[in-house]
Order: structure tokens, then C-alpha cells, then sequence
């Protein structure tokens, strides 16, 4: 089976890549926008396109992966992120003209990663959300009344982080124009202004058909990056029926297909899960799933060859860290965290492959270059 794979830069496409590429029965090729795509060099990878990158124009991104698939052969594309997912859905007809491709509808897909839209469709059928502040004007984040500390975050899903955590209104203020800068919004389209919830936080992955759920799998976040709420650098397997019923009811009233991630706090005051959004991709802490033996993008493949999902996975509750892309930036911040750091080297499992080194040299190497840039940025005038 010839597969194509985007985004090779992203660490959870190397995941996908590395357990993938031990299938007997399939071959990868994999699209990246640079000649240092992590992805580019593991030992799994047949064939290494770069093509433009889809951040900085969609337009050429989709005119040259159009211009590949109609040339090769593929049984299937399987976007990673979030823009190459919005890009395939959006031309979704064109691209099944000649390969396969498993997405959600474009309805569903609009929804989840809106989060305004995520967190009405949640008070609607009676999931717990934050508070959310409605807001007309930017103008009016300055005196707006509200119980501190608050978030600021992106009003929609972007592939990345975007969000603040301010403790007064001209932090607030200041940080919604922040983001409203970096996305370019128009005045019109305001931040999310949302109650701080303290608690840890939780995920529920999973793979529908049609608006069944097929597999699920859940975590729970023990260390991020940055450590005040970002990416998971450390996680583990998790079980609570509670969490099972909160996600599965957001994916089945959007009728889902494919896999999402509804990620969600417990909130410390009354101990319910609270919504924080909806995943509508391959989500970062993959790779722990996959370790547990829960195999998202194999499920893809499966749907592809028509062949049936087994039962639901009796996963183990393993611990997974990704010690070159997140646990040493996390260590930087918060070095009290050294020791847990430490005593997770020997008990937990982690992004290092001894089977498939060159891609974790890389890692060692662009983490050089991070802390280069960040230096360089600090002293320069």
C-alpha cells in the first residue's frame, strides 16, 4: 500500500512515519516544505517531496500536491496538521478523484475548529465549558469586568499555540491585539476571553467511521511546555468513564470521521471535566497512543483496504515523555522538575529510537538552534 504523508516536520508525522513504516505491506512517501523536515530522515521513508509550505500560501501547496497525486499512484494522503487538514478538506471532491482520503464532513470540521462554535455546540447538548466572555469591541476588553486570572487564546484552531494568561485588564488588552496581530484578524474577530481553569488536563483520542466510534484512547497530562499550559511533554495512558461519555457525545453529535482529540481540564473546585477544544487533526501526544498499542493511522489504513476494526483496545496505562522535543525546553523553565524528569528516564517510554537514530540527532541539533535564536533575539538591539 503506497501511502502519502504530510507535514514531515511536525514530530507527531515521525510517530505515524516510524510505527507506519514497520508494516510489511506499506510504503511512504512524505511531503515536507524544507530540506530539514524531521520526518525526511527516518529510515521508513521512500520518497522525500518539498513542496511549498501551506502556512505561507495554500494556493501553491495545493496546485503542486494536486500536481503529485495525479502523477503517482497513492492509495491514500493522510494529512498531519492542522492547514494541510483544512486545505484537504476544503478540496476534499478534487483530491478523491484520485486517492483515498478520511476526513470528518466540512460542517464538522468548521465546527471543531471554531472554538465560539465548539463551546456552543457544548452548552446545546449539555457538555461543561469555561465561562466565555462576550465581547463587541477590542475596546471594550479594557474595562470589561471579569474574575482574574483569565486566558486569551486564538479564536480558532491554528496549528500551534496561541494563548495568555493575564492577571489584569490591560494584560488582557494587550494580548488579544497580540493575537490579533499574529493571525492577522480583522477588527471584527475578537480572542477568546475565557475563566482560567486550574486542574490537570486530559484527553480523549479517537477514530470514527461514519459517526461511530471505533477505537478511543485517553491521557493525562503530567508535564507541558511552556509548564504554565502548552504541548505535553510528559503523559500518561488514563481511564474514567466520565471523560469516555463527555468525548464521545461532542464526536457523535458532529456525525465525526477520522480521528479528533476533545481535550478537556478537571477542574480542581467541583472535579468535572471542562472543555478546552476540539483536535480536529492527528493531535501531538500521538505517539503515546501508539506506544500503547493503539494504532490511530493503521485504523485509517484499514478503512482504506476495507478490512474491520477490532474491539475496543484494552490499552496499557503507560507513561510516555518527549525528552528532545519538550521535556528539555520544560526543564529550562522549571528546573525544579529535574528529579520527576529523571526518575521518567528509567520508567517511562519515550521519542528516542535506538532502530531509527538520525531523526532524534536532528532533534539534538534543532535544539541547539532554538536556544541560538532565542540568545541571538535576547542581546540583539
Amino acid at each position: 500500500m503506497r501511502i502519502l504523508v504530510l507535514d514531515a516536520a511536525n514530530y507527531n508525522t515521525l510517530a505515524i512515519v516510524r510505527y507506519l513504516g514497520k508494516m510489511k505491506d506499506v510504503e511512504l512517501d512524505v511531503v515536507g516544505y524544507n530540506r530539514m523536515s524531521l520526518s525526511f530522515f527516518s529510515r521508513y521513508v521512500s520518497n522525500r517531496i518539498i513542496i511549498a509550505n501551506p502556512k505561507i500560501s495554500e494556493e501553491k501547496f495545493y496546485n503542486k500536491l494536486l500536481s503529485i497525486i495525479q502523477k503517482n499512484k497513492y492509495d491514500l494522503i493522510m494529512p498531519v496538521g492542522f492547514h494541510t487538514h483544512k486545505i484537504c478538506s476544503d478540496n476534499r471532491d478534487e483530491i478523491l478523484k484520485y486517492t483515498h482520503i478520511v476526513l470528518p464532513s466540512k460542517q464538522s470540521f468548521e465546527i471543531a475548529s471554531s472554538k465560539a462554535a465548539t463551546y456552543q455546540l457544548a452548552e446545546k447538548i449539555g457538555i461543561s465549558c469555561p465561562n466565555t466572555y462576550s465581547v463587541s469591541s477590542y475596546d471594550e476588553i479594557k474595562s470589561l469586568s471579569v474574575s482574574f486570572p483569565i486566558v486569551v487564546k486564538a479564536p480558532f484552531e491554528i496549528g500551534k499555540a496561541a494563548v495568555a494568561y493575564v492577571s489584569n485588564n490591560a494584560e488582557m488588552y494587550r494580548n488579544a491585539l497580540k493575537i490579533k496581530a499574529e493571525l492577522d484578524l480583522s477588527d471584527k474577530i475578537i480572542p477568546i476571553i475565557q475563566e482560567y481553569i486550574k486542574g490537570d488536563g486530559y484527553g480523549f483520542f479517537a477514530y470514527y467511521e461514519d459517526g461511530i466510534c471505533k477505537q478511543y484512547f485517553m491521557h493525562k497530562r503530567i508535564r507541558e511546555y511552556p509548564p504554565s499550559g502548552g504541548i505535553s511533554v510528559c503523559a500518561e495512558g488514563f481511564y474514567d468513564d466520565e471523560l469516555v461519555k463527555a468525548g464521545k457525545k461532542m464526536l457523535d453529535y458532529l456525525k465525526w470521521n477520522g480521528v479528533a482529540m476533545v481535550e478537556f481540564k478537571k477542574d480542581v473546585k467541583d472535579g468535572i471535566y471542562k472543555l478546552m477544544e476540539i483536535n480536529p487533526k492527528f493531535w501531538g501526544s500521538l505517539e503515546l497512543a501508539l506506544a500503547s498499542k493503539v494504532n490511530f493511522p493503521g485504523y485509517i489504513i484499514k478503512r482504506v483496504k476495507n478490512e474491520p476494526i477490532e474491539q475496543q483496545v484494552q490499552y496499557k496505562r503507560i507513561r510516555f515523555h518527549w525528552i528532545l522535543n519538550g521535556e528539555i525546553y520544560h526543564f529550562f523553565i522549571k528546573p525544579s522538575s529535574f528529579f520527576k524528569i529523571l526518575k521518567d528516564l528509567f520508567v517511562a517510554k519515550s521519542d528516542i529510537h535506538l532502530a531509527d537514530p538520525i531523526p532524534n540527532l536532528i532533534q539534538i541539533l534543532l535544539i541547539f538552534v532554538h536556544y541560538y535564536k532565542k540568545t541571538k533575539g535576547l542581546f540583539s538591539v
